[in-house]
């Protein structure tokens, strides 16, 4: 429905190329992913569980993450010939591989954590290089407020038949967001336009939830800060 009024629109008339982006208004719909750049999310611990020892090493976000689909909407409006400013609903999704995280008792150590979502509200203002063309390019501050979903975690150890279940990792967390965007977008007509961004986003920690108390690991989860690397296609409607 939403391309179909688009191609619709594609037929009428307007001046926006011709203005810059001054008084311009438009929504877009973005589909991508995103890498992690940098962040842990365990960090290293020694103690027992059920008084075997065990060590925790250090784990990095991206070896356990992958940020498999991020839906944005966006809302634009020009304020002068070259800047834009825009607001963003975002709906990100992360998934979850086991990986071996340390040892005990001399035998690997499994961890799992669970799937897991943020959305995002963000807003900011883009610069455009050439805002008069068909093709744009662009730079952007961004900054917002990420709420992210609960992380549960599962630990195992085979040869020990030890297997810890649905243990809270992170709790539910409100996290203010900083980043950075550039892009190019291209017009198929006055008011129909498509392209790809690139963008850095930095997260800080969520709220460690309490774990593993009283065998010396709790400190696993009192991380979590990470940086991404988000990338998009999107296409415009302009109104």
């Amino acid at each position: 429905m939403f391309v179909a009024a688009a191609l619709t629109a594609g037929l009428w008339p307007s001046t926006a190329g011709a203005q810059g982006m001054e008084n311009t208004r438009s929504v877009s719909l973005a589909i991508g992913t995103g890498f992690g750049l940098g962040g842990n999310v365990i960090t290293e611990a020694a103690g027992n569980i059920n008084g075997t020892p065990a060590v925790f090493v250090e784990q990095s976000y991206a070896n356990h993450f992958s940020d498999a689909l991020r839906v944005r909407v966006m809302g634009n409006m020009g304020l002068d010939f070259n800047k834009e400013a825009f607001v963003t609903f975002a709906y990100n999704k992360m998934n979850a591989t086991e990986r071996v995280t340390g040892s005990s008792g001399g035998y690997p150590l499994y961890t799992r954590f669970g799937n897991t979502s943020a959305i995002d509200i963000e807003g900011g203002v883009r610069y455009y290089f050439r805002p008069e063309g068909p093709t744009r390019t662009y730079a952007a501050g961004v900054g917002g407020v990420r709420f992210h979903e609960p992380v549960g975690a599962t630990i195992r150890v085979l040869e020990l038949g030890l297997t810890l279940t649905d243990l809270d990792y992170f709790d539910q967390s409100t996290l203010f967001i900083l980043g950075a965007d550039t892009g190019i977008s291209h017009d198929l007509s006055d008011v129909i336009a498509i392209g790809a961004e690139v963008g850095l986003r930095y997260q800080p920690k969520p709220s460690a939830a309490s774990i593993l108390s009283g065998t010396g690991l709790e400190s696993i989860n009192d991380t979590g800060s990470r940086w991404s690397l988000p990338i998009s296609a999107f296409l415009t409607l302009r109104f």
